[in-house]
């Protein structure tokens, strides 16, 4: 981060630092976190101050490790009360299953400058793909009511910003940015000192690549008698069960041997399948999915997949 000062007049500041991060199951608080919700994190340094989301008293911030407080998808009015009656408000987008973290840091100072504005911008060092970043400036000019002009530019240009152009804070889009960094770069001039007092400012985020989801193969097995095939079904219903939010993906390839084209159909293996998993292990039907595979082989064949959210759907070969 970088910070023009000028020599002239005592003056306290505050700096601020934060960002917002979100993801569908990339964070580590989902086995806490209720469902329909997504998480507002706070923390600040050096101390912890009051935090109000919605005018409502919700604690104090984090300091080494953030506060979390979970909250509906939609629009909340987070505020942090500093020292000195100083407050920072801030409007804050929520979205299901994605974690929006806010930091601050406080710091005293005393400078001298002819300038009514010392401007500083900060944002979290790193992020994982897919969230959401909010770079964010504050004037640390005590009582200054000079209004000031926020011109932000975001590079690579490719990165989308979401909100803010023109305010003290812009949130951005991390979407298809893995490995790369996305830097902020903020010029702030006002209509009275704008040709002395001119600042430029800017600060890089690394995004981190998202882990790979990936779909695990339970089972791969020819279609013999049904009571032989339900004990392997079986077996991948009681791995089901450690994986909870894991569909169950079941590709049948239809075999061209006699039995195959008669007693082991896909039309029947399948209603058969379905109707065991469903009737007899009582297994949600909205977490199974039965679909049809190539009939390349002799005899009619079972693949059972897990299927994680967010993974990409077996191939069929």
């Amino acid at each position: 981060m970088r910070k023009i000062s000028y020599n002239f007049l005592f003056v306290i500041g505050l700096m601020l630092t934060l960002g917002m991060t979100s993801a569908f199951g990339f964070g580590n608080d989902k086995n806490k976190r209720p469902k329909n919700t997504g998480t507002l994190t706070v923390k600040t340094t050096p101390v912890a101050y009051a935090v109000k989301i919605d005018g409502v008293y919700k604690g104090m911030s984090g300091t080494d490790t953030p506060a979390e407080f979970y909250l509906e998808p939609g629009i909340h009015k987070l505020e942090i009360e500093f020292p000195n009656g100083k407050v920072y408000t801030k409007d804050v987008e929520i979205v299901k299953d994605r974690k929006n973290c806010i930091c601050l840091r406080y710091i005293e100072e005393t400078l001298k400058r002819p300038c009514p504005y010392d401007v500083s911008v900060s944002a979290p060092e790193r992020v994982l793909e897919g969230d959401l970043i909010t770079f964010a400036a504050f004037n640390s000019v005590t009582g200054s009511t000079t209004p000031l002009n926020y011109r932000w530019t975001v590079s690579p240009d490719t990165v989308r910003v979401t909100s803010g152009l023109g305010t003290s804070a812009i949130t951005v889009d991390t979407n298809g940015m893995g490995g790369q960094r996305i830097t902020a770069e903020l010029d702030v001039t006002d209509d009275v000192y704008g040709a002395t007092c001119f600042q430029k400012n800017s600060v890089p985020t690394e995004v981190e690549r998202k882990p790979v989801i990936s779909a695990n193969q339970c089972d791969n097995f020819e279609s013999r008698a049904f009571d032989d095939d339900k004990a392997r079904f079986d077996n991948c219903v009681l791995q089901l069960q450690g994986n909870p939010d894991a569909q169950l993906y079941i590709i049948i390839y239809q075999g061209t041997d006699r039995i195959s084209m008669t007693s082991n159909t896909y039309d029947k293996l399948s209603k058969r399948t379905l109707d065991y998993l469903v009737k007899t292990r009582g297994v949600d039907p909205r977490r199974i999915s039965i679909v049809k595979g190539s009939s390349n082989r002799l005899k009619t064949s079972y693949e059972i997949w897990f299927v994680p959210p967010g993974a990409p759907l077996p191939v069929p070969q």
